[in-house]
């Protein structure tokens, strides 16, 4: 679905390419996560399957990037928007009208759809995301997890193959990240959609990953993986997977539940040297 091609990219006056080297083919109906140290080139990646760069970041990009074989080198954003959906961790920076409902439809009226299919498919996404009993409310009076549900609705009325998400759930506390992880993993297991995700908070959504993108470090060559095999390399981590290399648990743990599913025969081992109070 999204092919890399040795791809790199050097911004103006950088003394070091943002991205290098980068071979590699996300797969189709699958939730990637993207993960690595600041600074490595995780949001010039991501803008680059979407055609943020360098159509708009400016740059220059080398090699080939492809998502459903259109090249975002000569596909500009609004070119691939009925193809691929970005939002990034501030839904309020994105928002162009007032309320729920038009905000759901700006983008296919941008599209020229027509009025009927415009209609329905405002439905489909209200009832998709739960946001029907929200239709009318102005956008400003919902809670964050609802402000970035109604973000991923915009993009999704014009029916994208991928959806692109930077740090999506870093500015939510954690019940309203539920709801959003909650929404993704149904984009995934229920439409089919291709969900390349950058967080940096772990441990909210590494155990839902159907694979790992890890940017080790500037200019290395990214690894992609399944989670517990890319976390046992990556040096960022959630605490969950340092406990579990420092107990030597493989595969490695990558929820609390895990965790606890692994220590269950350390526990029995330790249960006659603790007494009941221990």
């Amino acid at each position: 679905m999204i092919r890399f091609e040795q791809v790199a990219v050097r911004y103006a006056d950088a003394d070091r390419p943002s991205l290098s080297g980068v071979d590699l083919t996300v797969p189709e109906g699958e939730l990637v996560l993207l993960v690595g140290p600041s600074g490595v080139g995780k949001s010039t990646l991501l803008g680059a399957v979407s055609g943020l760069v360098p159509h708009f970041t400016g740059g220059v990009l080398t090699g080939r990037v492809t998502v459903d074989g259109r090249d975002t080198r000569t596909h500009k954003p609004r070119e691939l928007a009925d193809l691929v959906g970005t939002v990034g961790q501030d839904p309020l920076a994105h928002f162009v009208t007032d309320t729920v409902e038009d905000e759901l439809a700006y983008g296919m009226e941008s599209l020229g759809l027509a009025p009927d299919v415009m209609r329905r498919r405002v439905e489909e996404t209200l009832d998709l995301l739960g946001l029907a009993e929200l239709r009318g409310r102005p956008i400003a009076t919902l809670s964050g997890g609802q402000q970035q549900r109604v973000a991923i609705g915009s993009v999704l009325t014009p029916h994208p193959k991928v959806l692109v998400l930077d740090e999506p759930t870093s500015a939510l506390d954690p019940a309203a990240a539920e709801e959003v992880l909650a929404v993704l993993q149904r984009l995934v297991h229920d439409l089919g959609t291709t969900v390349l995700m950058a967080e940096h908070r772990l441990e909210r959504v590494v155990q839902y990953a159907d694979q790992v993108l890890l940017l080790p470090s500037p200019g290395a060559a990214p690894v992609l993986g399944a989670p517990a095999d890319v976390m046992a390399l990556s040096p960022v981590r959630p605490p969950v997977v340092d406990l579990g290399r420092l107990a030597g648990w493989d595969p490695l743990p990558l929820s609390i539940r895990d965790a606890r599913r692994r220590a269950a025969p350390l526990r029995a081992r330790l249960a006659p040297l603790t007494g009941p109070d221990a």
